[in-house]
């Protein structure tokens, strides 16, 4: 659509055919492409509402469900909704995660915007928050012209959730601060712990929430709702997780989905495939080079989309800095069967559910291969 008859058409809500065209499927994370600038990868769009979009949806996001809607308003406006289907009802019933994952999202768009001379004006809420999910606007998200930078940008196209062994020396504090001073956290606090003794305590209770979460039938169902079985399954979808986002090796791969693990339930949840996975991950947790939480005042829906910003930026940096980190969420779920264990977790970081809520903590740590996890082109998700 050339500009003319976008302007004409701007008062209104898009959705004409020829419009949604533009936004076709070469953005590189499509394919888990990672050498692709996202701004170059869709070269007809002139619209800079769509090409900060573009960047946005690489944004880390939990399950990797892409749970958003745009309303496109004009070439520099849009309304950000959550999308009430890709949501977490079992394991994220507050929602929580999904909000942070709209953060992460936001953040992404407005580094992209600082890179094609805008700056984006956010506003949260603007019809107020509403009890049921995806009903009112999330974010309303205006371009004005800037001559910001952002040095993250670079990091956007290499950034990936990395799920393997770690390996090497554990982060030092000046690493840390460096991080800290590039990442900018805004909204939240940062802690990082650094103390073998106190990384092996966390570790332990990180397997206990695990083996909750594997091990308890129903909600690990929801997991399998979202995993992706081999390549074709990954790219067909582009969304959820999947054993090659745990970092597995081609042939490893293979031979857990020909043997242990598969889309049936019974094979999905089978005791043999569980134990594996639940002994694999204890190991992983033993290669942490350090642990990292956000932790805000409040636990308002604020809170949570500005800790997906500060995590966001964090991300970046430290890929920027060869460094690779993990969410691990399970422990911070809200689903009463980890009551027991987040309990402890809090009580050992002297955070609650109300007060000092601890919103993100990650595994920090050096490691060579990463996944790249497909995106849905935008087309599908413009409203």
């Amino acid at each position: 659509m050339n500009r003319k008859i976008f302007l004409i058409n701007s008062l209104s809500i898009l959705t004409l055919p020829i419009f949604l065209e533009k936004c076709s499927s070469a953005h590189p994370r499509f394919k888990g492409n990672r050498t692709n600038n996202p701004l170059e990868s869709e070269k007809d769009l002139i619209e800079p509402i769509l090409k900060v979009i573009q960047v946005g949806i690489s944004a880390p996001n939990p399950h990797n469900t892409q749970a958003w809607k745009f309303q496109i308003l004009s070439p520099t406006e849009m309304n950000l909704y959550i999308d009430e289907k890709r949501i977490l009802p079992i394991t994220d019933p507050l929602n929580r995660q999904i909000h942070i994952g709209q953060g992460c999202f936001l953040e992404f768009l407005s580094i992209g915007a600082n890179k094609i001379g805008y700056e984006s004006e956010v506003k949260l809420f603007p019809e107020g928050e509403s009890k049921k999910i995806g009903e009112k606007i999330l974010a309303n998200v205006k371009l004005k012209l800037s001559k910001k930078d952002s040095p993250l940008f670079e990091s956007i196209s290499k950034r990936a959730t990395n799920r393997d062994y770690y390996t090497g020396e554990n982060i030092s504090e000046q690493e840390f601060e460096k991080l800290k001073i590039l990442g900018q956290a805004k909204n939240s606090e940062l802690v990082f712990i650094s103390n073998q003794n106190e990384i092996n305590t966390l570790n332990e209770i990180f397997y206990e929430a695990t083996k909750i979460e594997t091990l308890t039938r129903y909600i690990n169902e929801e997991n399998r709702t979202w995993f992706r079985f081999g390549n074709n399954e990954i790219q067909k979808h582009r969304d959820g997780i999947s054993l090659k986002g745990q970092n597995m090796q081609e042939f490893q791969r293979f031979m857990a989905e020909t043997f242990f693990i598969s889309k049936e339930p019974e094979k999905f949840h089978s005791a043999e495939g569980n134990k594996i996975y639940l002994n694999t991950f204890k190991e992983k947790m033993n290669t942490n080079k350090g642990l990292i939480y956000w932790k805000t005042k409040t636990n308002s829906k604020k809170d949570w989309i500005q800790t997906g910003m500060d995590f966001a930026r964090f991300q970046l940096s430290c890929t920027k800095e060869n460094l690779v980190i993990q969410p691990l969420s399970q422990v911070l779920q809200e689903y009463k069967e980890m009551n027991e264990v987040r309990d402890k977790f809090e009580k050992l970081t002297s955070s609650s559910s109300e007060k000092n809520k601890i919103q993100m903590i990650v595994r920090i740590g050096r490691a060579n291969s990463n996944f790249i996890s497909p995106r849905i082109p935008i087309s599908e998700k413009i409203i």
